[in-house]
């Protein structure tokens, strides 16, 4: 049977993004700690995101 998980961060107002797309409100964490992301990757088969949802992704390590 296919399990199906949704991860999705979300504001207490049950925004996921500022109106211009932004972020920003996320907290950082200067440490480098990936807070289990990369033991969430390994455990699923298929990650699906929107494209604006990939492109801000690929911002953050600039």
């Amino acid at each position: 049977m296919t399990e199906v998980l949704l991860y999705i961060a979300t504001s207490l107002d049950g925004y996921i993004a500022r109106s211009n797309g932004s972020v920003d409100w996320l907290p950082t964490d200067a440490t480098g700690e990936d807070f289990g992301y990369a033991d969430f990757y390994q455990s699923v088969d298929v990650l699906a995101m929107g494209r604006t949802t990939y492109e801000q992704v690929l911002s953050f390590g600039e």
